[in-house]
């Protein structure tokens, strides 16, 4: 089972080792903005060095519109920052940065053996 870390809308996956491919996004005034929020323009973002990259391969079992991006974290831990939460310390690794939605009821499907 792999850690996941929850902040706000957001749902981080540490993935263990994966070869940085796709785009890479470069940080804005040495900040990675992860993701900003739409009402209220609080940003959730990390002010350490990280690397951030985009590959659409590594996101195929993402429902469109939810994956942000891979973040790797390379120094013994980053953090993830947002005025409305608790800040968010991960360790060394490579994070896969989903955004989460809210359900509705006839959004759940009962499975029947």
């Amino acid at each position: 089972m792999h850690e996941l870390y929850a902040q706000g809308d957001l749902l981080i996956e540490c993935i263990g080792e994966t070869p940085v491919s796709g785009t890479i996004i470069e940080p804005v005034c040495g900040i990675t903005i992860l993701a900003e929020g739409e009402a209220t323009g609080h940003r959730h973002a990390i002010y350490d060095t990280v690397l951030m990259f985009r590959d659409d391969s590594l996101a195929r079992d993402v429902p469109e519109g939810l994956y942000v991006g891979h973040v790797r974290v390379e120094s013994p831990f980053a953090r993830v920052e947002h005025n409305e939460h608790d800040t968010i310390s991960l360790p060394r690794g490579t994070y896969r940065v989903i955004r989460q939605r809210e359900l509705q009821p006839g959004d759940a499907v009962l499975v029947a053996d």
